[in-house]
């Protein structure tokens, strides 16, 4: 990643911190930006454009653009998970096995469209992941993808304990869930319509079927 995307004139100045209401816009603005063009074709001024701001008051800010794009896609990837923990903490209620993984599935599901902006911008880095050092793409990792497993894992494990899964390898288990309640949206050819909540539950609850066919204990559906 380079980082020669600096003011003109001069180096880019140590951030000042600034209204955190600019900052907000910034982010914002970047994320919108780096979905769109990816990080090679985006320049600051597009997303100064894009936030309503100057350069200057990104600077202000960020030393650069490789420092805004780490923070963004880091920010980014913690929003998600933030907001897919809440949801299964919110919603699981350990009363019914079937209900639960439904749960669980719609809210790992629902992720793409609660927040499309982050998921067009994740398709992004993985295209230009060779592009960026490993410590930017292990920093969006934890924050993200692994803190939503890891709260998959959980919650199969707790199912488990219970005597309503037999699970050998959790995180098999875990990666086997996320495939099957997402494998009829995920592979949807680009620029199909969005799904319907009644497509999203259904799809949903066929793949728990299939989940439940190989780890459902005896009985226990």
């Amino acid at each position: 990643m380079s980082t020669s995307s600096t003011p003109a004139g001069g180096s880019a100045p140590a951030r000042t911190g600034g209204r955190a209401d600019k900052r907000l816009a910034i982010t914002r603005g970047a994320r919108t930006v780096f979905g769109r063009e990816g990080y090679s074709r985006t320049s600051i001024e597009a997303i100064a454009a894009e936030a309503g701001v100057s350069t200057r008051t990104i600077y202000n800010h960020f030393e650069n653009k490789d420092h805004l794009f780490s923070e963004v896609v880091h920010d980014s990837a913690s929003q998600v998970a933030d907001a897919f923990v809440e949801t299964v903490e919110q919603q699981v209620k350990g009363v019914d096995l079937t209900s639960d993984l439904i749960t669980l599935g719609e809210a790992f599901v629902a992720q793409r469209t609660r927040f499309p902006e982050h998921f067009a911008m994740i398709r992004q880095v993985k295209a230009e992941a060779q592009h960026f050092p490993a410590v930017v793409i292990d920093a969006w990792q934890q924050a993200g993808p692994a803190r939503v497993q890891r709260e998959l894992g959980r919650q199969l494990h707790r199912l488990a304990e219970a005597g309503l899964l037999r699970v050998a390898d959790p995180a098999r288990a875990t990666r086997h869930f996320m495939a099957l309640v997402s494998a009829e949206i995920t592979i949807r050819p680009l620029g199909s319509p969005p799904l319907t909540r009644a497509q999203i539950q259904s799809s949903v609850t066929s793949g728990v079927e299939a989940f439940l066919s190989g780890y459902g204990a005896t009985g226990a559906a």
